[in-house]
């Protein structure tokens, strides 16, 4: 969305209800009706036509008018809603830019009690089907519409970074509204973006995390150079992206480890000819024989 904070600021009370009223519309509506959206935002039909009008202008809504007025959202006007979330709780004290975009979200600078990154999921209806078979937090919902399964994916990234914050190098989970996560801004680039001064001891710290990940009952499922940060100063690397992350019950979860420090083992040797042998990686994170993994 162009211009984030000035939309937000072009919002009233009330269109946060309607957006409200439409968000837990659709659970059950695909096109939530206006008399639907009346009753669940407690206003009156009147002012709701009014204002779903000039939120229709905005593109924060949509519209299907074949068969009856009804009325969803997109992204955009979820994004919204979450920040006013956290605004209202105090998490948030302003919006920056936009600094990242990825397939499956997008992440916001933010200040609240210090520096935030704001990670806004992005679980869309084309991946939907292909996201529901991988993630275990899905598959219990056959019918859950797409906004609601971003939302789900956030909490479950949010559960598990407070599960390993602070033992792991993790950013500082700080909220979770909706499907946003705000966490502590990490000042650094993609250790694939960078060169770093001491790798083997980049490659050290990055598996003794794996090794207390693995410890903490997690494997992150899908790591590799690009979301590994390597932060500015002394602080090290830090692992990101966690919306994919399993418990060890999971039946591949023994896979999921060996393909994550693969790709780790992988990047270090193509570009710091550092060797290490599988088998003894798996061995140190485990702590079981090779065979045993």
């Amino acid at each position: 969305m162009e211009n984030f904070a000035e939309t937000y600021l072009k919002l009233s009370r009330e269109d946060f209800s309607l957006l409200g009223a439409i968000e837990a519309g659709m659970k059950d509506h695909e096109w939530v009706p206006i008399s639907e959206i009346s009753q669940l935002s407690g206003l009156p039909l009147r002012k709701v036509e009014h204002r779903l009008e000039q939120l229709f202008e905005l593109k924060l809504v949509t519209r299907e008018t074949l068969h009856y007025d009804g009325f969803q959202m997109d992204f955009d006007a979820y994004d919204l809603l979450a920040l006013s979330d956290f605004v209202k709780r105090n998490f948030v004290l302003s919006i920056g830019d936009r600094i990242g975009v990825g397939k499956e979200a997008v992440v916001n600078a933010a200040m609240g009690n210090g520096p935030l990154a704001i990670k806004f999921h992005r679980q869309g209806r084309a991946s939907f089907k292909h996201v529901r078979r991988l993630r275990d937090h899905l598959t219990d919902l056959p019918r859950l519409p797409w906004l609601h399964a971003a939302a789900l994916a956030a909490r479950h990234e949010f559960e598990v970074m407070r599960k390993l914050y602070p033992a792991v190098a993790v950013p500082k989970p700080v909220a979770l509204s909706r499907h946003a996560l705000a966490m502590e801004m990490i000042s650094g680039d993609q250790l694939g973006k960078v060169t770093v001064s001491n790798p083997q001891d980049c490659l050290d710290m990055i598996l003794d995390d794996v090794r207390k990940t693995w410890g903490l009952g997690v494997v992150h499922a899908d790591l590799s150079e690009f979301n590994i940060l390597v932060a500015e100063g002394d602080e090290g690397p830090r692992i990101i992206d966690w919306p994919q992350a399993v418990d060890l019950a999971h039946p591949h979860a023994e896979e999921l480890l060996t393909r994550d420090v693969s790709n780790v083992l992988r990047f270090f040797w193509r570009k710091y000819k550092i060797e290490m042998p599988l088998e003894s990686a798996l061995e140190l994170v485990t702590g079981k024989e090779a065979e045993q993994v």
